[in-house]
């Protein structure tokens, strides 16, 4: 981003992260949906298209608001970007709370042992 995003931009993309947690949260309430990681990936990157933020700012800040609804620190969308394997940050919003939670866990504790 070339100039430092205004106030109402800064209000937009907390919409957008809430958009995209509100569609996930939907996601694995209903259980029989067929939303997946390429559909998810393609409404955060419309939802990027539609910001002056980046896709990544709007996921790190729909993860942080996952995180402190589920109780968890702050910064767990920084634990979760540092994340390698088969689950990129984005699709952890499609995880249900019990594996979100362990997921975290899991980086605090991999960080721990650094």
């Amino acid at each position: 981003m070339a100039t430092k995003p205004t106030r109402q931009q800064q209000q937009a993309c907390d919409h957008f992260a809430e958009a995209l947690g509100l569609i996930t949260a939907g996601a694995r309430l209903d259980g029989r949906g067929k939303l997946d990681a390429s559909d998810l990936t393609e409404i955060a990157d419309r939802l990027a298209r539609a910001s002056v933020f980046e896709r990544d700012e709007i996921v790190a800040r729909a993860l942080e608001r996952r995180g402190r609804a589920l109780g968890l620190r702050p910064g767990t969308a920084d634990l979760l970007a540092l994340m390698e394997g088969a689950v990129t940050p984005l699709e952890t919003l499609l995880l249900s709370d019990e594996e979100f939670r362990e997921c975290v866990s899991r980086m605090e504790e991999e960080l721990g042992e650094v």
